[in-house]
């Protein structure tokens, strides 16, 4: 895959992120209609799960199988890249594990823990700012 951003490159993406972006706005529908209690089964689990799943897939198939760099554009980049960040996450550690379990526990654990620590703390500050606007 080409290091320099193209305009053709920019179009895939584009064009498999909108197509991402509707599956993933429709898969919502899909998962609250089937299972409106939503605890474990939410959309978002379905997505992150469904979207590794076909990363992982599609990782494997097009590096070995296909050259072309803009299809992997589209279907990786764009479209699992916009149902799903959880996928690309996967593919990372994925790559570390061979470098060392323990550099792949790490970042495992380290994502998490700081993802779910930024999206306290970006709450704690919307909260703020919504009371102090009000």
């Amino acid at each position: 895959m080409d290091h320099q951003p193209t305009l053709q490159g920019v179009f895939w993406v584009a064009l498999g992120g909108a197509a991402g972006s509707l599956l993933r706005y429709l898969t919502n529908f899909g998962v609250e209609f089937l299972h409106p209690e939503g605890l474990l089964l939410t959309a978002t689990a379905v997505e992150n799960v469904l979207g590794s799943f076909l990363m992982g897939g599609l990782f494997i198939i097009l590096t070995h199988r296909y050259t072309s760099g803009n299809l992997n554009l589209f279907l990786v980049t764009g479209l699992i890249g916009s149902y799903t960040t959880y996928s690309g996450f996967g593919v990372e550690a994925f790559l570390i594990h061979d470098e060392s379990p323990i550099l792949f526990f790490s970042y495992i654990f380290s994502q998490v823990i700081t993802g779910v620590a930024a999206l306290f703390c970006g709450m704690w500050i919307g909260r703020r700012f919504v009371n102090h606007q009000e």
